[in-house]
């Protein structure tokens, strides 16, 4: 059960307490005898208040196995988050991680109805959230990605997350009429002299979506969890990093994906479209809560309340 009121609850808690109580003060104030009419009066007044609350405060009743409309997608979010993708050149003098985290949230207002799964890199990979239909916890885990600690950067290599790829692509082609789909997200810069791998054997687990490149050839400058610019020790200056392209292409020809650059938003939108144009919508049983209204068991019992209240002014003029 849950609640999602139609008015604050500080306004409908008062006003159920409130219009009762007048209730009860006017038939005092009016030194009635006791009688079967008065208890009638307030009782009546007491439960139409209550009824208002109860349809006010709108309870709504889990229903988490219903069938939903769900596309035939799987969508996969493989995320750098080495220090270098908090380099503050997006969009002017962003970080990086800020455009990341607003096109994410973009592409699953786009591809609603899909999937969603979330990798996350830096010195290690992290499965952040296996394929779910839930967005709510992909965008919690996307918000939990934090800069790493100076001292914890050891370098970046765009090969470690290719076991958790390997892993979670397997698991979306083991499902039947699935599309897989990928977001491969960097900056595309090798710090730790490794040299790139093939991601070519990923490929016939992808169907679709796009390498997203983030930052600028003259790059930015970082800094770190403390406050402090990131300084380059053997440049004597502060370090400044900048976009490879020329590495995420290539991990984009291997995955048989296209590469785009991420300085806006709308650079999404060719591709989107073609995704979208690609699935297809299925009936299934939803992962998603759903939540059914019940407040028209209240309605009813209202309604009767204030026709027997109607039908006491026009017989006794009275209330």
């Amino acid at each position: 059960m849950q609640i999602q009121p139609v008015l604050p609850i500080y306004i409908l808690v008062p006003a159920a307490v409130l219009i009762p109580a007048l209730t009860v003060l006017f038939v005092i104030l009016r030194r009635e005898p006791f009688s079967v009419g008065a208890v009638i009066r307030v009782v009546k007044t007491v439960a139409i208040a209550l009824l208002c609350v109860l349809i006010g405060i709108r309870i709504m009743k889990e229903v988490p196995d219903s069938d939903v409309q769900m596309k035939n997608l799987d969508v996969l979010f493989v995320v750098d988050d080495t220090i270098s993708m908090w380099a503050e050149d997006y969009n002017g003098s962003k970080p990086r991680m800020n455009g990341v985290r607003t096109d994410c949230m973009y592409i699953m207002q786009e591809l609603d109805g899909a999937n969603f799964g979330l990798i996350r890199f830096d010195n290690k990979a992290q499965i952040l959230a296996p394929f779910t239909q839930d967005k709510d916890n992909v965008a919690d885990a996307l918000s939990t990605i934090q800069m790493p600690d100076r001292y914890y950067a050891r370098g970046s290599s765009l090969n470690t997350p290719y076991q958790e790829m390997e892993a979670l692509l397997k698991s979306s082609a083991s499902k039947e009429d699935r599309q897989t789909i990928v977001y491969f997200i960097s900056d595309g810069e090798i710090t730790d002299g490794s040299q790139l791998s093939s991601f070519s054997d990923l490929a016939k687990y992808v169907d679709g979506g796009a390498v997203l490149g983030y930052g600028t050839a003259e790059g930015g400058m970082m800094k770190d969890t403390y406050g402090s610019t990131v300084y380059d020790q053997e440049e004597h200056r502060s370090a400044v990093s900048c976009l490879d392209e020329e590495t995420l292409r290539q991990i984009g020809r291997d995955l048989k994906i296209e590469y785009i650059h991420m300085d806006r938003q709308s650079n999404l939108t060719a591709n989107l479209a073609a995704v979208r144009a690609g699935s297809r919508n299925v009936v299934g049983q939803g992962r998603n809560v759903v939540y059914d209204d019940l407040y028209y068991w209240f309605v009813l019992p209202l309604l009767a309340l204030l026709a027997f209240d109607l039908y006491l002014i026009i017989r006794k003029r009275r209330l």
